[in-house]
């Protein structure tokens, strides 16, 4: 699609998943080689009941156009290519991870993906100033790594010729 028709980030407003919620018409169902319609549809309210990642639902002008499950976690520190600038005896970084990220069929290709990413990443600095987090990580595929790669992570190494792609950014001091 063309820049045109590319939604801003500050036209974006997010809410955090609630029973509430009406999402029956939300679909990411094209190419969704990883589950996301149906842990929107059926896993995501006990995710986030269990304490197991909180689900961001993102909204254009009252449409949701996107989610994103954000949860605590870690990563071995010799997985990235990031060098304290002490020693310590501490083997993992504190992580973001980007659990689920997924943009409605009706809205891909208009940067709603990108933003909703962004924000994410906003939220790991907030959460390093808050509480500490080193990096923001993912798990995804082959045919979604690309995505992230635009989103500005990195592949750890030892899963560049795997399947499933751990990624990670470090958080800027």
């Amino acid at each position: 699609m063309s820049g045109s028709n590319n939604i801003p980030p500050e036209e974006l407003s997010y809410q955090i998943l609630t029973a509430q919620h009406d999402l029956p018409s939300f679909d990411c169902s094209l190419q969704d080689e990883l589950g996301l319609n149906e842990f929107i549809h059926k896993e995501a309210l006990q995710f986030q009941h269990e304490k197991m990642g909180i689900t961001y639902l993102f909204f254009h002008r009252k449409n949701n156009v996107g989610f994103a499950t954000l949860a605590m976690s870690q990563i071995e520190i010799k997985q990235t290519k990031i060098k304290l600038p002490f020693k310590t005896t501490i083997t993992d970084y504190p992580a973001l991870i980007i659990g689920r990220l997924a943009t409605d069929n009706n809205y891909r290709g208009r940067n709603a993906g990108e933003n909703i990413c962004l924000w994410c990443l906003s939220k790991g600095k907030q959460l390093a100033n808050q509480i500490g987090c080193k990096l923001i990580i993912t798990c995804t595929n082959d045919q979604k790594h690309t995505f992230y790669v635009c989103c500005g992570l990195d592949m750890v190494p030892k899963f560049e010729s795997k399947t499933k792609k751990w990624m990670y950014l470090p958080i800027p001091l």
